[in-house]
C-alpha cells in the first residue's frame, strides 16, 4: 500500500510540474497581458530601457514572453543583462523583425551573464558597433566590462554605456570602484558628450555608504533620472521580490535641458499570472524605461 501511496504522490508531483507553464500561456497566439503597460515609447521620444532578463532565457517560454513585452513597449533600445545564450538572443531578434539588430558583449559560444543592445534601426542610426571599456580593469565590474554603444537619433550623437555590476553584501567595494572608473573615463574621454549609463548596478541610490557617491557628489555633471523612484514606494521598485531599486540609468549634464520621463515597467501588473508568471518566465527584474524628447 504504502509503494502505491509514493508511485500516486510522484504522479503528482509529476503532473504539477508539466503543468506548470501552462498556467498562464497556452499557445504562441495567445497575449499573455490583461492590460496595457504603464508606460511604452513614442514617435516624439528617444525610448531607452535597462533590462536584466534573469539568466536568459529562464523558462523554454521565456521567448514567447519577452518577445510580446518588447513589442509592448515600442522603444528603440533596450540595454541588457544576463544573457547566457546565444542562439535564443538570435531568435528573439529573428522574431521582432528585419529592423532590428542584437549585439552581444563576449564570444558567441559564451554561456556567461553577458550584457547585450536591442537596436530598432527604424529610428536610431548605429554609429559603430558597440565595444567594451576599461578591460584592464575587469575584477571591479565582476568581470562584465562596461558595453559602449554610439548612436544618433534625430541628427543628435548619442553614447550608452551598459553596465552590470557585482551584485550581494560584501561586494560594496567593488562596485564603488567600478563608480570611480566611470566616473574617471566618462569625464577623460566623453565629455561634452550626450551619455546615458544604464543597467544593474546592484545597489541602493539611497544609502549610507554609498557606493554611487562619485556622481552623486557631483550633481552639476551627473544625474540619476530615476532617483525620484528610489524615494517612491517599493511598489514602483525595479527588484520586486526582494523590493529594493537596483536598476538605475545616470546621465551628463549635456542632458539635463532635455524633457525626461524615467519609470519602471510595471509588467507584472499587466500580466496574466501577475508576478509569479513574470518572474518565472521572465525575470527578478523589471525593465526601466526613459523618454528623452528630442524636437527635430
Amino acid at each position: 500500500m504504502s509503494n502505491i501511496k509514493i508511485i500516486f504522490q510522484l504522479l503528482c508531483l509529476l503532473f504539477v510540474s508539466c503543468s506548470k507553464e501552462e498556467d498562464y500561456f497556452f499557445n504562441p497566439s495567445d497575449s499573455i497581458f490583461n492590460s496595457s503597460l504603464n508606460i511604452a515609447g513614442t514617435n516624439q521620444t528617444l525610448d531607452l530601457i535597462t533590462w536584466n532578463i534573469e539568466n536568459f532565457p529562464k523558462n523554454n517560454l521565456t521567448n514567447l514572453y519577452v518577445k510580446q513585452i518588447i513589442d509592448s513597449l515600442n522603444v528603440d533600445i533596450i540595454a541588457m543583462q544576463e544573457i547566457t545564450d546565444m542562439q535564443s538572443f538570435n531568435n528573439i531578434l529573428d522574431s521582432l523583425g528585419n529592423n532590428w539588430e542584437g549585439y552581444r558583449s563576449g564570444g558567441i559560444n559564451s554561456d556567461n551573464q553577458e550584457l547585450a543592445y536591442i537596436v530598432n534601426t527604424e529610428n536610431v542610426e548605429l554609429l559603430s558597433d558597440p565595444y567594451t571599456i576599461l578591460n584592464d580593469n575587469s575584477y571591479y565590474f565582476a568581470y562584465r566590462e562596461p558595453y559602449v554603444l554610439e548612436i544618433k537619433y534625430k541628427d543628435i550623437d548619442f553614447i550608452l554605456i551598459n553596465v552590470h555590476y557585482k551584485c550581494c553584501s560584501g561586494s560594496e567595494e567593488r562596485r564603488l570602484q567600478a563608480s570611480l572608473l566611470l566616473y574617471s573615463y566618462i569625464n577623460t574621454f566623453l565629455d561634452d558628450m550626450r551619455v546615458v549609463v544604464l543597467g544593474d548596478f546592484n545597489d541602493l541610490l539611497i544609502d549610507d555608504n554609498n557606493v554611487f557617491q562619485p556622481f552623486l557628489s557631483d550633481m552639476n555633471n551627473f544625474y540619476f533620472t530615476d532617483y525620484s523612484i528610489a524615494q517612491s514606494s517599493n511598489y514602483f521598485w525595479s527588484f520586486p521580490s526582494w523590493p529594493s531599486h537596483l536598476d538605475h540609468i545616470l546621465i551628463t549634464n549635456e542632458l539635463f535641458t532635455y524633457i525626461l520621463d524615467t519609470q519602471t515597467v510595471l509588467v507584472d501588473g499587466s500580466l496574466n499570472g501577475g508576478l509569479s508568471a513574470y518572474d518565472g518566465y521572465v525575470s527578478d527584474h523589471r525593465p526601466v524605461m526613459l523618454k528623452i524628447l528630442v524636437n527635430d
